[in-house]
């Protein structure tokens, strides 16, 4: 790896986001430093940013908001020198609505986040991941984009679960024709699998019930009560996407989207 390394995680404040926070700062060199950019902020990153100071550097906004989202770039390249790595964890799974009932309003803010989100860091990012990857050859976490998906973007159907599943398979393809375009960086999509995160908190304690078949409520509480083996803590996620982010593992092939644990192979060794 080189000496210094600029991460920026958009959406690095809570869940799957937080714990790739927290293993990058845990596992590697105080030369690696990551700019958090969201909405929400876990008490834990504040701790985090008095035991590894200026190493964390926190943009509290809105990735829907233009001027935010060049704040959050500017405060990078301001702080850090630059960005060699783009990490896109933001993402919402609301709202959970059949189709002939849904607010078309609240769907495209679903997909504000989810998708056009994604597309506006990455294009804001361009230019600064291209420079690293140039200066950078030898390091895999320099001049890559990873984008975290969802396995819903294709096969999986649970009802009222269109706004996301819908908004995840258009962020699945932004991921290809992004690598396709980009030739000289590595883009990769990451499936988290059901991870226990505030997201699917609600769907396990029911709150969708008339909306989700009965069926569909009764599996997630099932695998709830089955524990991590179908639940995921959000760690394991988290910290393979910290070893393809400070290039430990280069992982699947540009432009690929695939488990984290196929990116990353020692991912669940523990189990």
């Amino acid at each position: 790896m080189s000496e210094a390394q600029a991460i920026l995680i958009v959406g690095g404040g809570q869940g799957i986001g937080l714990e790739t926070t927290k293993a990058i700062l845990a596992t590697s060199p105080a030369a690696i430093k990551v700019v958090v950019f969201g909405l929400h902020a876990d008490p834990e990153l504040s701790s985090l940013s008095r035991e590894h100071s200026g190493r964390v550097h926190t943009v509290l906004g809105d990735v829907t908001n233009q001027a935010d989202r060049l704040k959050a770039v500017e405060t990078c390249v301001g702080e850090l020198g630059g960005i060699d790595t783009l990490v896109y964890c933001a993402g919402v799974i609301t709202p959970i609505e059949r189709t002939d009932k849904v607010d078309i309003e609240a769907v495209k803010r679903t997909f504000d986040i989810n998708v056009f989100g994604a597309m506006s860091m990455s294009q804001l990012c361009l230019p600064y991941l291209r420079k690293s990857a140039f200066a950078n050859p030898t390091n895999a976490g320099c001049g890559k984009a990873i984008i975290l998906s969802s396995a819903c973007d294709s096969t999986v159907t649970y009802q009222g679960w269109m706004p996301y599943c819908t908004s995840k398979a258009a962020l699945t393809r932004f991921v290809h024709l992004l690598a396709h375009e980009e030739p000289t960086l590595s883009v990769q999509g990451v499936f988290p699998k059901l991870t226990r995160t505030k997201m699917p908190e609600d769907v396990i304690a029911g709150r969708f019930k008339g909306i989700m078949a009965d069926h569909e409520i009764e599996r997630f509480r099932l695998w709830n009560e089955i524990g991590d083996e179908f639940v995921e803590p959000a760690s394991w996620c988290g910290e393979a996407v910290a070893k393809l982010a400070v290039g430990l593992f280069v992982g699947g092939p540009s432009g690929s989207v695939m488990n984290y644990d196929e990116h990353v192979p020692i991912a669940k060794a523990k189990l």
